[in-house]
């Protein structure tokens, strides 16, 4: 008989050995979850301890209980990593869930006091929370004094990880078509549109441009990589033109509108960016006769939370204010 077969099994009439069942175990508690998902998302014990101001030997402690409790291995290392058995990869997307949902209990359970009091966490893009939203924000707080609106502006991926963390109550951002998330649910509320600005006295030969000529004259935008100059040139390119002649990168809206009133370049932005400039004259807009451009604006929210009452009144007060842009 060979060493495999001798080792394959019990020999003839011995019972097979009986596995003990895993039970729950209470003594799991909240904080042992989130240091494994810090663990995971950051990439090992030191930068979680890093992160959750703590030794590294706590994180560690922590870890080899929770691994304890629950009777089964869920790290081993890979190199300088830490990766997830298939054990491990349940229990984190379990611990993500209880974490996220007891986040949300606690925003609810804070809710309950009165709806006028109630406070909404917000995400935003930038364009959103810096210019689109802050008049809406402003006759709501009017209306609904008691309620408390804490908003963070961020790229449009991180707004969706804040919402499906439950992080942040609802977002609102200007995104192209190529976002999604599992655990959230979009909604296109409107659309935001992309006007061709420069200088009041800038390039002025040109009153007004195909979008095929695009192309001829020097634009200012964000950083290649950066969503919103991603977004406008997928956009074009979409619509059979190519993307932008870009001769200067800067990182926010308020540098490049600086630059294009003091130079011969323009700039594609979001309208909310631009209204006061072109209200005032200090910028003037290059009408594109063959396109209106535009991107939609979305809310998010988690896909299995019912939103409040104030923070299903704040989309729709977004929603009206696009909708008579």
């Amino acid at each position: 008989m060979s060493v495999m077969s001798q080792e394959s099994g019990p020999r003839v009439g011995e019972a097979a050995p009986v596995r003990t069942p895993l039970r729950y175990d209470n003594r799991i508690t909240l904080q042992k979850l989130e240091v494994l998902c810090s663990v995971v998302e950051l990439g090992g014990v030191s930068r979680a301890a890093d992160h959750l101001w703590v030794a590294q030997s706590v994180v560690s402690g922590h870890l080899r209980s929770l691994q304890e409790r629950l009777g089964v291995r869920m790290l081993y290392r890979d190199g300088q990593k830490m990766k997830l058995t298939p054990a491990g990869e349940r229990v984190y997307r379990w611990a993500c869930t209880t974490l996220a949902e007891t986040r949300e209990l606690m925003r609810h359970l804070d809710e309950l006091t009165t709806v006028e009091n109630e406070r909404i966490v917000l995400a935003t893009s930038q364009t959103v929370g810096s210019y689109l939203i802050p008049p809406v924000l402003a006759e709501f707080g009017r209306e609904w004094p008691g309620a408390v609106i804490s908003m963070n502006v961020s790229e449009p991926e991180a707004a969706f990880d804040a919402v499906a963390s439950g992080d942040c109550d609802l977002g609102i951002v200007i995104a192209g078509t190529e976002y999604e998330h599992p655990h959230v649910r979009c909604t296109e509320i409107g659309r935001e549109e992309i006007a061709l600005v420069a200088g009041s006295e800038s390039l002025p030969e040109i009153d007004e441009l195909a979008l095929a000529d695009l192309r001829s004259i020097p634009v200012v935008a964000p950083a290649a990589g950066v969503r919103a100059r991603d977004a406008i040139d997928r956009y074009l390119v979409e619509l059979g033109a190519a993307p932008q002649n870009v001769t200067m990168e800067l990182g926010h809206p308020e540098a490049m509108k600086r630059v294009i009133r003091r130079g011969a370049a323009a700039c594609l932005l979001f309208r909310a960016c631009v209204q006061d400039e072109l209200a005032d004259g200090s910028l003037r807009e290059i009408p594109i006769v063959d396109a209106d451009l535009s991107l939609p604006v979305l809310s998010i929210v988690r896909a299995d939370r019912e939103l409040s009452v104030r923070s299903t009144q704040l989309i729709e007060r977004t929603r009206a204010y696009l909708a008579a842009w």
